[in-house]
């Protein structure tokens, strides 16, 4: 049995970005934890102040004290630090904060010779709330308060039995809220990724479509070395309206779908249908690189598809690369598409079945 969903339920890069996710849209709700830990170790200093014996809770006041100054603290610093760790930042902090009210039970069973289920069981309850932390953190916090109970009830004149038997008895129920928790939020998230990547994909080819360009084109510019080369091919299939006005758009489709199986098989980092006949490529590439795609006019002379409407008698396409280099001011999406295009109406324009590149060079600042 798996007890974790965290390590199982997604792959490790989407489980991280999950992650991130979840820090953003419940840092918010972590910080009214910390809040209402502050109002009630507040109140009972307070109730405390004023019984008789203050002397005797001198020390556990102490403590309280000390947690309500490291949950403010903290919560300053959650507004400054970045949300991409937020949970490893909590979990550091719950670790602390379970190490310190462990302290304080400890003092107060040995001053007041007991230690009713309440203050345990609120403990369990707070550590469930933090939003961000999975089972996996939530499994470890738990165990450190557990440890500490069996502790004073071993170690110490003071017998917690119920305490104990009402603690255990808390987890097992929030371990399997929590458990039903950690898979219901993946599985939504998988879901959102999933009409995420149906909406970038075109439902023909299978192939990204024109609405995740940018991103995706921003993304690959944003990895570049600088002694490496980004490339953008814009390729549009010869005669193709022709194909489709004398074959008919359902042969259309095939020939689209099979021009895409053989754009697919170029080794381009992103292959996206642009829209209608036209596709777009997208490579980083060496310097010994530069020369990528110069051969696509073969692959397609290799892979035969009949078009007695076209002057080659088979189906071809023309194609315009723009090649650019890291400099000083790193080269633009719209530069790169700018460019292609004008090399891409260069090779329509000289006699198709053909490719055109050319460098771009972005403007210094």
């Amino acid at each position: 049995m798996k007890y974790f969903p965290s390590t199982f339920y997604l792959s490790r890069f989407a489980e991280k970005e999950f992650q991130i996710q979840l820090n953003k849209s419940s840092q918010r709700l972590a910080n009214t934890v910390l809040y209402l830990c502050i109002f009630f170790l507040l109140s009972f200093t307070v109730l405390s102040l004023e019984s008789e014996n203050f002397t005797d809770n001198l020390l556990i006041n102490s403590i309280r004290i000390v947690i309500i100054l490291l949950s403010s603290i903290f919560i300053f610093l959650n507004k400054r630090n970045n949300t991409e760790k937020l949970h490893i930042h909590f979990f550091g902090y719950a670790i602390l904060f379970c190490c310190t009210i462990s302290y304080l039970f400890w003092s107060f069973s040995l001053t007041h010779n007991e230690l009713k289920e309440g203050g345990p069981m609120l403990v369990v309850a707070v550590i469930t709330s933090i939003p961000m932390l999975h089972l996996g953190h939530k499994s470890l916090l738990w165990l450190i308060i557990c440890i500490n109970l069996i502790g004073i009830h071993v170690f110490t004149p003071v017998s917690i039995s119920w305490t104990l038997y009402f603690l255990f008895t808390m987890i097992i129920v929030m371990g399997y809220i929590q458990y039903q928790l950690d898979i219901l939020l993946r599985t939504q998230y998988k879901a959102e990724l999933i009409a995420a990547e149906r909406a970038n994909t075109d439902k023909l080819t299978g192939l990204y479509n024109r609405h995740s360009f940018e991103t995706k084109c921003s993304n690959l510019i944003a990895q570049l070395h600088p002694s490496q080369y980004i490339a953008l091919a814009m390729i549009d299939i010869d005669y193709f309206k022709k194909y489709n006005d004398n074959y008919g758009h359902l042969e259309g489709d095939r020939v689209l779908i099979k021009v895409a199986e053989i754009l697919n098989s170029c080794e381009a980092d992103i292959v996206i249908r642009f829209g209608g006949e036209e596709f777009i490529l997208v490579k980083i590439l060496q310097i010994d690189q530069l020369n990528w795609l110069h051969d696509l006019p073969k692959a397609f002379s290799n892979s035969t598809i009949p078009h007695q409407y076209s002057s080659f008698g088979r189906i071809t396409v023309s194609t315009g690369i723009a090649i650019a280099k890291t400099n000083e001011k790193i080269v633009t999406t719209k530069e790169l598409l700018t460019s292609a295009d004008e090399a891409m109406y260069q090779a329509k324009n000289t006699g198709r079945n053909r490719v055109v590149s050319q460098s771009v060079i972005p403007p210094k600042k």
